[in-house]
């Protein structure tokens, strides 16, 4: 039976890794007795190669994904944002807005037309949309930092860790936009202690309101005020949100599938939103009053955060730190669920993940299932080579890895010695697997041989030989992107088990028989009793 040589493409041998950019080794072909060569063709890739290659990129995927998942979620819920705005920014005395729910919309439909229930969303768009994406991305970027390997899930205090660091990148880079935003929800609103307009003036648009505060309340400092309680709430409550998304999402996802239904993507969404909002209302409250702190006639005039809670806990009760909260959660339940929604199918879709065969488990390991120390250690190794390298070799390395041993049939010296031409002199053999030896072998040739295992015959023939048996992390210290290597792998189909399967009709399989005897399986023709004979 011949060597199984290992020259295995990417599709083969490795996962998907979304870099069409990386070399890739040439076809395996299992029985053939030639040296292995690794010829790596390379390819100029096209522009829009490289652009898909880009967008594929997992953080890149959840930065444009973060954007539609933004977008899509506010404009659904701009009328109850608005109201809950207009309900936080009440202090006592303030009876403009002390209706129910149902009642202040229909006060704004009617004052406002259907614009009111759309008034600031523009800018809550620009500004969602690259505040999604931050928010979104950098939570990618950051699991990167916390996972304790490729691939493997975060901690839920990990996850909180992550959402927080998350939601403060994006916040401090969008915080212009947000308080523009409540300005503009405000300024069309009914209260009487506003300045009054004049019949058909025009109200001030983002840019302008943005200019405005820039050049009358003290600069760049006005675009950032009520930043401190605003970062103190956004921190906690992203952190809450991307902890309680996968958690939930992970508890809803079936046995042997990877990636729960829309609906029950929906529900993780919304459950996720609703604690962590209820969570970190307070903070939003506060934010909300310090953003409009200087505007006129509201009476807010706030000297530092705890003098804020102290005045409102004082004057509105314990109840003030949660004004607005009951449509806020009719607002968040759809906003967060169809964000999630929005943002997994974006993401999914960038990526090129196959939507219709979602259900489908991978047969492909991404551990190893044996708890051997030693082994779980070079796959630790290996996967920092796979990734911090552009070498397939240490990805099929770490591919093999991961295999059971049925997989990894053990290699003779014979089998090396036959397969290591002239050419292949002073190249390194790599088999992820044993060796073992062949005393049909009469000499043993000087051979460099990195394996799992030897057994103590074949290490010791190696040696006498004057030849070398290295483990494989200090095949990594030595070649670690597996340059002048020669990877072989015994083979998979020798065994005895293999050659009964597939048995049936016409398919020239080895049949299970109970013995070899005169009296079993020979029928007519294998018989002497019988007449005809062939």
């Amino acid at each position: 039976m011949s060597l199984e040589r290992q020259e295995t493409t990417q599709n083969d041998e490795l996962e998907d890794t979304g870099e069409s950019a990386l070399p890739k080794l040439p076809h395996s072909s299992t029985s053939g007795s030639g040296p292995f060569k690794e010829t790596l063709p390379e390819k100029t890739p096209s522009f829009l190669g490289e652009a898909k290659g880009k967008i594929s990129e997992p953080v890149v995927a959840a930065f444009i994904g973060g954007g539609v998942a933004g977008a899509v979620s506010r404009t659904i819920v701009s009328p109850l944002e608005r109201l809950k705005i207009l309900f936080q920014i009440q202090s006592v005395g303030r009876e403009e807005y002390k209706l129910s729910i149902w009642k202040a919309l229909v006060k704004m439909g009617r004052e406002e037309g259907w614009r009111g229930f759309m008034r600031g969303n523009g800018t809550n768009c620009i500004r969602i949309i690259p505040y999604s994406a931050v928010q979104f991305g950098s939570y990618n970027f950051y699991k990167n930092f916390a996972e304790p390997s490729p691939g493997t899930d975060l901690s839920p205090v990990r996850r909180l860790i992550c959402g927080g660091a998350a939601g403060i990148t994006s916040v401090t880079i969008t915080y212009p936009l947000d308080i523009v935003r409540t300005r503009l929800s405000i300024q069309s609103a009914s209260f009487s202690a506003l300045r009054e307009r004049e019949a058909g003036e025009k109200l001030p648009g983002m840019f302008h309101t943005m200019v405005l505060m820039y050049k009358n309340e003290g600069g760049i400092v006005a675009l950032y005020r009520g930043i401190v309680p605003t970062v103190v709430g956004v921190a906690p409550y992203v952190g809450l949100n991307f902890m309680t998304y996968e958690s939930v999402r992970k508890y809803l996802t079936p046995e042997g599938d990877k990636n729960p239904s829309p609906l029950r993507k929906l529900l993780a969404g919304a459950i996720s939103g609703a604690v962590a909002q209820t969570c970190t209302y307070p903070f939003d409250v506060l934010r909300r009053r310090f953003q409009i702190n200087t505007m006129s006639g509201l009476g807010y005039q706030y000297a530092s955060i705890w003098d804020a809670v102290r005045v409102i806990v004082t004057e509105e009760g314990a109840r003030g730190l949660f004004k607005g909260i009951v449509p806020n959660l009719l607002k968040v339940a759809p906003s967060m669920a169809s964000s999630w929604l929005s943002f997994e199918l974006t993401r999914d879709f960038l990526i090129g993940i196959d939507l219709d065969r979602h259900h489908v488990r991978s047969t492909h390991r991404k551990a190893p299932k044996s708890e051997n120390v030693y082994l779980q250690v070079l796959v630790k190794l290996y996967r920092f080579l796979a990734r911090r390298t552009e070498s397939n070799f240490n990805k099929v390395v770490l591919r093999r890895l991961f295999m059971s041993r049925i997989n990894r049939p053990p290699v003779s010296l014979s089998r090396i010695a036959a397969n290591v031409s002239e050419s292949h002199k002073g190249k390194t053999v790599v088999v992820i697997g044993s060796i073992t030896d062949d005393n049909r072998l009469l000499t043993v040739p000087k051979l460099s041989v990195a394996a799992l295992r030897f057994t103590a015959t074949a290490r010791a023939r190696i040696e006498k030989a004057g030849g070398e048996a290295l483990t494989l992390d200090q095949l990594a210290l030595r070649a670690p992107t597996g340059a002048n290597t020669l990877l072989l792998r015994g083979p998979k189909n020798a065994r005895e088990a293999v050659k009964h399967f597939g048995f049936g009709p016409h398919s020239h399989k080895k049949p299970y028989v109970r013995s070899k005897g005169r009296k079993f399986e020979r029928a007519r023709g294998r018989r002497r009793s019988k007449g005809f004979k062939v």
